[in-house]
């Protein structure tokens, strides 16, 4: 067979997953229609319905990233409201506008679309922390049932439904984009060593190939393509084909069985390796915070240092840790004492946990053993990472309060604002993933009785 039989092939398979366009409307309709009412838990969050109501746009027809935030001088309520505005038209600019001629969806489409679901779940975990206290202080209230009843309904429809059509069909029109240019410049670039020969010649030819036929040029793309030339096209045909047969028996796989105790597992820890930008954003402020606290040296320890150099040797000033005291409320107050060096310690050292841990599962998952990592590994990982974030989010949180101290005042004003808008956010974005793991991990108890439950 040639390309052209695997281009009729791919024709097929995006007909199948295209056909299921009317039920991803659906579902982006509930999706909508859970977002929309988030007022009802959060009620005192969100500006009146009335207020949403009337800026909302029925016929949006351009997907917009305002980039709206939970905090500004007008207040929460305003922010709230404005960001779920714009959440819900992008949305229906996907469900009305894309999904009505779903043959029209194009690359840079899917790129937005990705984005507005990444918006969605950082509005989720910005609210959910926003209220995080009223959540804990009463559990079992039920404007907190339903609140963590939406986040669930939110995440599976993304998760389980919306996402996995998302990727089919990015991942098809990548396979499509790729057959089309290496057609279009296979008879004039025959191998990767023949466009090396005259690289910016076979650029050039690439760019108006893309032009001719109607397909955007993308260097990244393209150059993918020019790789590829290397297989022939039985192998690469193999390739395509059973990538989306492995696809399919995965697909039927998921459909024969709902996400056992592992994969419920798995999404927790992924959860928590996605603050791993959070935690090395860390490092570096507190490091500059001990910095700044350090003791000047006497005049003794200078001039000690000044000989010590003109012989030729370095002497390394004196250190010292720097002990805070802090008040956390829980169940009831606590006083708490901590110390910087124990808390750059924790941060590196979970660091360095975190690294190996996705390089295990991404091993794992190369090797497709990904199923033989047993739940009982899976929920030690969880433990573990649990108790290191919440002691490193107590101890930072204790910290910005101890910083903020009038006899403070005169070297914090020595640490960057930028420095202290991370420490800040850092520690935010922590306590958000604390919060939503700590409910998954209820919902796992309920559903698996002696597995336990995790307190944020």
């Amino acid at each position: 067979m040639g390309l052209d039989e695997l281009m009729q092939f791919l024709d097929g398979e995006k007909e199948k997953l295209l056909g299921r366009s009317e039920e991803i409307r659906d579902l982006y309709r509930s999706l909508i229609e859970s977002l929309r009412t988030m007022p009802v838990p959060f009620r005192n969050s969100f500006a009146p319905e009335s207020s949403i109501k009337s800026a909302l746009i029925p016929q949006a027809q351009k997907i917009t990233f305002s980039k709206p935030t939970l905090r500004s001088s007008e207040g929460e309520v305003h922010d709230n409201t404005r960001w779920l505005v714009s959440l819900i038209n992008n949305l229906e600019v996907i469900r009305v506008r894309l999904l009505d001629s779903p043959h029209f969806i194009e690359l840079p489409d899917i790129g937005d679309i990705r984005r507005v679901h990444a918006d969605v779940r950082k509005f989720m975990e910005e609210l959910y922390l926003q209220n995080s206290g009223r959540l804990l202080r009463d559990p079992n209230a039920e404007a907190a049932s339903l609140a963590r009843q939406k986040l669930k309904d939110v995440e599976a429809l993304l998760f389980q439904h919306i996402d996995p059509f998302v990727e089919r069909l990015e991942q098809l029109k990548l396979d499509e984009y790729s057959l089309r240019l290496r057609q279009e410049i296979g008879e004039h670039i025959s191998s990767l060593q023949s466009y090396r020969k005259d690289p910016q010649a076979g650029e050039a030819l690439i760019k108006e190939k893309c032009s001719l036929v109607g397909l955007s040029y993308d260097p990244e793309l393209a150059r993918a393509v020019v790789q590829d030339l290397e297989l022939n096209d039985e192998s690469l045909e193999a390739r395509v084909r059973g990538k989306y047969a492995e696809e399919a028996e995965s697909d039927a796989a998921v459909k024969a069985a709902a996400p056992g105790l592992r994969q419920k597992y798995l999404y927790i820890v992924y959860r928590y390796l996605a603050r791993l930008r959070e935690v090395s954003r860390l490092l570096p402020v507190l490091e500059m915070v001990y910095a700044i606290f350090q003791p000047k040296p006497s005049l003794l320890e200078r001039l000690a240092r000044f000989f010590t150099l003109f012989s030729g040797k370095e002497r390394k000033p004196p250190h010292r840790d720097v002990e805070y005291a802090y008040i956390i409320g829980r169940e009831s107050i606590e006083h708490r004492r901590a110390s910087l060096e124990s808390l750059i310690s924790e941060v590196n050292q979970l660091e360095k946990v975190l690294l190996r841990v996705k390089s295990s599962l991404a091993a794992a998952r190369a090797a497709e053993t990904l199923k033989a990592v047993s739940p009982a590994r899976l929920r030690g990982v969880i433990d573990s990472t649990r108790a290191s974030l919440r002691r490193i989010y107590d101890d930072g949180f204790g910290l910005v309060q101890w910083l903020g101290k009038k006899a403070n005042q005169e070297r914090l004003a020595r640490l960057p604002e930028s420095s202290q808008r991370d420490l800040s956010a850092c520690l935010e974005t922590i306590y958000a993933t604390l919060i939503i793991n700590s409910e998954r991990l209820k919902e796992i108890s309920r559903r698996y009785p002696g597995q336990g439950v995790a307190e944020p």
